[in-house]
């Protein structure tokens, strides 16, 4: 079973941060989406039509540059591919927000 999302955006929403958590494919169903993965060198702008493969524990941010723009996340089945606890833990602490500073223990 595949799971699928589908998302609605306007230019004048703020850009989205997304943490991917399992392989997931992004497609621009509807107007221009523009994508940022964290570590990439470039930018994506998409049109209705276009795709990108995401990759686990991925950073992104998506946001429109028109109104009424769509897309969608889809996830393929996990099943046939047992996940490991190590993987289920990277994927929530992915998804946790990190401490502006990290608290220090005096001895």
């Amino acid at each position: 079973m595949r799971e699928i999302r589908t998302f609605e955006l306007d230019r004048r929403d703020a850009p989205t941060r997304w943490v991917i958590d399992r392989p997931q494919t992004l497609r621009v169903t509807r107007g221009q989406v523009w994508l940022t993965i964290e570590g990439a060198a470039d930018d994506y702008w998409l049109d209705a039509g276009a795709s990108v493969e995401l990759k686990p524990y991925t950073t992104i941010w998506v946001s429109a540059t028109e109104d009424a723009s769509w897309f969608s996340m889809a996830s393929g089945s996990t099943r046939g591919s047992a996940r490991r606890l190590a993987d289920i833990a990277r994927a929530w602490f992915a998804r946790r927000p990190m401490p502006a500073k990290l608290a220090t223990l005096k001895a």
